[in-house]
């Protein structure tokens, strides 16, 4: 050991004496065990890390699923829920929720928008968290006509109520209710996250959503997600067979409402992580090529160090020190070098990670806050480690066969001088072989993202702001709701600015439409083939302010009440569905479980991808608001304003109508269509980002090596200018050197592309994982990039003096 630090001492002076070697090879180290602490965290936080629940791994999802429609995703009603609850036996503790959006208003205080989550019975043993003041529901209070009360969270606790303990003895108003605080939950309680567009910070019973509370006894409203713990000794397996089993009776129970309705039960983190597990995984391999890459650098660093040493290593060879020797004096020295890249790149990787946090998509924000954490600290320790030996063995084979006999007859271009070039050549090819894999991998996604932005939206989404917010029962009801609506519009079209506006329930571009069954009299079908469509309910003017393209028929109009006559209009995804070839203007539907209401297709629009760029239109129907008034809906305002104007306008006219409501923050079309595709963006971004850093240091490595060798052959070079050839023949020699080396990295690495580019096909639009111009395009760019770094020697050596080179030593 006392020899070791020995080493160490020795080391830190050799690597004093080099200090543009020295900072070269920390920074190359620090850049990329820096990127792969950063990816490893999101990872760590997606896939490794539990939720900040006790005994996590046991909180399972539960969600509806419709297999008429090939499985897809659905929700629970009321009933369903509470049968799955009783019945399924691996369940230690089940509960449903519904998160929405509320209006909190406290004494003296400006009412708020805030995310609510109104959950059923047991919603908090599922959890498994204790309220860190007060309590939490009661089952009296889970009951339809059971005492009001709420639970809130320490955040709302210290923002809104001064963090007084009193607050248990406080009634606010709930839209426009009163409900008693009855609980505090601990600080950083959030659950659910799935469901939520912002953080829940309010919870209450189910019984208070008003469209829950109107549709108690309906088995047909299906608007549920189920959270569910495991039993002791259950497996997540056996509940999802045993609630398939419930499911599946209820559907022979039940037709008319549960006809092929199933059920899903998974981890609740691998529910939250599945979107971005797979992206993930992909990044932190493409980082962790980055590094190896990086890792090639370094290695060539070293080799081209070794051959100055010789000298060095060939006396201390010939004073007696042994191949351990050597060995134990250049692990000393790597262990410093990577010790040092370690650092620097723990704290690039903590900062990236901080400043990284800001950009991640929501998909990845709902799972849990992305942080260097214990395993992210294990894993940049572990890289050390391993670099650590690179440092060390790369430059050994060099430094044990240095001899002074052989020095001392060596010239320029000796035996040894030649195996560590071809070693470096090697090395060279196999950054370019990397760097051609990211770099196809980045264009694929370029090229998707291209795909994605020819897209035909079927509606303009610049200049429009969209304001969220609803209206509380049972203050407003019916007829009352959209009066309300009507009115607010009135004043809205009448304000300077605005060129149009209108209501659309819910958004566009948030979600998606809701999923309702669907009954065509001009067309029946069995309780077994139910079908399903997306639903909007929406005001007149909403496709014009949309920009949408009436197709066929007519909009809707002020005319367009609960008294006259009850309508529709579709899509055209929806006529080529269901009545292909047909004039399907006054043909007839119904919508919704339980409801016998014939409307008249009056007019058909365009499709809107209204789920995101990605997604393919569906067949989808509106209704006028006006006919089917929803309590909560999103007003649509064209206005070349600026979005903050716009909202104050708005925001004014609310509070002029009804003192007691607020909206959530506004928002653009254009922002909402970028969220859309976030996920898609964030991943394009970084692998690009990875390429372009993988090119530069492949670039630098070509450059390098290229330039030590023109040093080494200088003699040659020299002899071959006074020999008569022209410059352009030595550049042209030089050149082809490097090149040959692109071409077999070029060959190897077009290999490793198609093999991997497979992983890609399901974060790809309109392009094909083997795309022609991908593939074609990439390779002569990495040619160029390559032919560039390598001239650039190759001129400097087109210019060495015949005379000066010749009688060099």
């Amino acid at each position: 050991m006392p020899s070791f630090f020995q080493d160490l001492r020795h080391g830190a002076r050799s690597l004093r004496r080099s200090p543009g070697f020295t900072l070269a090879t920390v920074l190359a180290l620090a850049f990329g065990i820096g990127a792969n602490t950063l990816l490893f965290s999101v990872v760590s936080a997606l896939l490794l890390r539990p939720l900040p629940l006790p005994q996590a791994e046991r909180v399972l999802s539960v969600w509806g699923k419709d297999l008429q429609n090939g499985g897809v995703q659905s929700a629970l009603s009321r009933l369903d829920a509470e049968d799955l609850r009783r019945q399924v036996k691996s369940f230690e503790s089940f509960s449903a929720f519904d998160v929405s959006g509320v209006t909190l208003t406290a004494a003296h205080q400006e009412p708020e928008r805030v995310e609510a989550a109104m959950v059923s019975e047991d919603f908090f043993r599922v959890a498994g968290v204790k309220p860190a003041l007060g309590r939490t529901l009661s089952a009296e209070e889970h009951l339809l006509t059971g005492p009001k009360a709420l639970v809130i969270s320490h955040a709302l606790w210290k923002q809104r109520f001064g963090a007084d303990p009193r607050v248990l003895e406080r009634l606010v108003e709930m839209d426009g209710q009163p409900y008693q605080v009855v609980g505090v939950m601990p600080e950083g309680f959030d659950f659910p996250r799935e469901g939520a567009s912002e953080t829940v910070v309010l919870w209450a019973p189910l019984a208070a959503q008003g469209f829950i509370r109107d549709n108690w006894d309906n088995r047909g409203t299906h608007l549920l997600t189920g959270v569910g713990r495991l039993a002791p000794g259950a497996t997540v397996e056996q509940a999802d067979a045993e609630a398939r089993a419930v499911m599946t009776a209820l559907t022979q129970a039940y037709p008319d409402s549960n006809s092929n309705a199933s059920v899903s039960v998974e981890s609740l983190q691998t529910r939250l992580s599945q979107s971005t597990r797979r992206p993930a995984l992909l990044l932190l391999g493409a980082v962790s090529l980055l590094l190896l890459i990086a890792c090639v650098n370094v290695a060539q660093l070293l080799l081209a160090r070794a051959m100055a040493r010789q000298q060095e290593f060939a006396v201390r060879s010939a004073l007696g020190a042994g191949r351990g020797a050597l060995a134990r004096q250049l692990l000393a020295e790597g262990s410093l070098l990577a010790v040092a890249g370690g650092i620097a790149g723990l704290f690039l990787g903590t900062w990236g990670t901080e400043a990284l946090s800001v950009m991640l998509p929501e998909s990845v924000r709902q799972v849990q806050a992305v942080r260097v954490d214990g395993r992210a600290l294990l894993y940049t320790a572990a890289l050390v480690l391993a670099v650590t030996l690179l440092c060390g063995l790369a430059p050994l084979g060099t430094a044990t066969r240095a001899s002074l006999g052989g020095l001392l007859q060596s010239t320029r271009g000796t035996s040894a001088s030649k195996s560590a070039l071809r070693w470096r050549a090697v090395l060279v090819s196999l950054q370019v072989a990397l760097a051609l894999v990211l770099l196809v991998g980045a264009g694929l996604l370029v090229r998707s993202a291209q795909r994605l932005a020819e897209v035909d939206l079927g509606y303009r989404a610049e200049n429009v702001t969209l304001l969220r917010f609803n209206l509380p029962g049972p203050r407003y009801t019916g007829k009352t709701m959209a009066d309300f609506y009507q009115r607010l519009l009135e004043q809205v079209r009448a304000q300077p600015g605005v060129e149009s506006a209108a209501n659309v329930t819910p958004g566009v571009a948030t979600g998606g439409a809701i999923s309702l069954s669907l009954e065509l009299p001009d067309k029946p079908t069995p309780p077994s083939e139910r079908r399903g469509a997306s639903f909007r309910a929406v005001s007149d003017g909403a496709f014009a302010t949309l920009g949408m393209a009436l197709k066929q028929g007519r909009d809707f109009t002020p005319q367009d009440t609960r008294d006259s006559p009850q309508v529709v209009v579709v899509n055209e995804s929806f006529a080529r569905k269901f009545f292909p070839g047909e004039d399907i203007l006054g043909k007839r539907v119904i919508i919704g479980y339980g409801d016998d209401i014939l409307r008249e297709v009056v007019g058909v629009v365009g499709d809107m991808r209204g789920r995101g760029l990605d997604k393919v239109a569906e067949p989808e129907l509106y209704a006028p608001l006006n006919q089917t008034p929803w309590p909560s809906t999103t007003v649509v305002v064209r206005s070349r304003l600026p979005m903050e104007s716009v909202a104050a306008l708005v925001k004014a006219e609310l509070s002029r109508l009804d003192s007691q409501l607020s909206m959530r923050k506004p928002t653009t079309l254009e922002q909402n269509l970028a969220d859309s595709v976030a996920d898609r963006s964030f991943q394009r971004v970084l692998l690009l980002a990875f390429a372009v850093s993988a090119v530069a240091l492949a670039s630098l490595g070509i450059y390098g090596l290229m330039a030590y060798s023109v040093a080494q052959r200088r003699r040659e070079l020299g002899i071959r200018l006074a020999l008569g050839a022209l410059p352009t023949d030595v550049v042209r020699l030089v050149m082809g050197q490097a090149l040959r080396m692109c071409a077999v990295g070029l060959a190897v690495g077009l290999v490793l592309s198609l093999a991997l580019s497979r992983v890609l096909e399901g974060m790809l639009y309109g392009v094909s994982a083997l795309d022609p111009v991908t593939f074609l395009l990439v390779p002569l760019l990495l040619l160029a990039v390559v032919a560039l770094a390598s001239w650039l020697p190759a001129r400097r050596a087109s210019q060495v003096s015949p005379g000066v080179a010749m009688s060099a030593d």
